[in-house]
């Protein structure tokens, strides 16, 4: 992949394929976001890739510390490795929490919507809830302003991409 508009393609292809195969190394990025004693990660599940709008969605729930880490800071970090493509994608974003889509949350099996009740995520944990609270269903969308994609087959390339209009430009690996 030598031209910058293919590598783009590549990277959001990549992407996409994390919301739909549920095997996708990309359906597991870790956010960063900034936590009160400096950087925190954690992996999520990617759940919608609008590249037009250059915007990721993940859920979470409304009760977990990073929600108020985001609403305090919102600038946020996405970090995928596709080892079968030896590709490195970290992007930087800014993230908001909204109320999840409630229909979703009513297709979620048993056991993932009791995730969103009981005691708060990192809590001492409590009594197991037999459903979960569709109020703690959370979306986190992030709309992203900057791409940096690096393939390290040989020969290793890099590229940075930035918004609104995604040109790249090659940096050193």
């Amino acid at each position: 992949m030598t031209d910058l508009p293919a590598l783009l393609d590549f990277v959001w292809s990549r992407l996409s394929h994390g919301v739909g195969d549920r095997t996708h190394p990309a359906r597991h990025p870790t956010l960063a976001t900034i936590g009160p004693k400096g950087p925190e990660l954690r992996t999520l599940i990617l759940r919608h890739v609008d590249r037009d709008a250059g915007v990721l969605e993940l859920n979470t729930d409304m009760a977990s510390p990073k929600v108020a880490q985001i609403g305090a800071d919102p600038r946020v970090a996405l970090h995928v490795w596709v080892p079968s493509d030896q590709l490195q994608i970290r992007m930087g974003a800014m993230a908001v929490v909204t109320q999840g889509d409630p229909e979703l949350f009513a297709r979620l099996p048993p056991q993932v919507r009791a995730n969103y009740g009981g005691a708060a995520p990192g809590a001492e944990p409590g009594p197991a809830p037999a459903d979960g609270d569709p109020a703690r269903f959370a979306a986190i969308r992030l709309t992203l302003h900057r791409i940096d994609a690096l393939v390290l087959h040989e020969p290793r390339r890099r590229a940075v991409f930035t918004a609104p209009d995604w040109r790249g430009r090659r940096v050193a690996p």
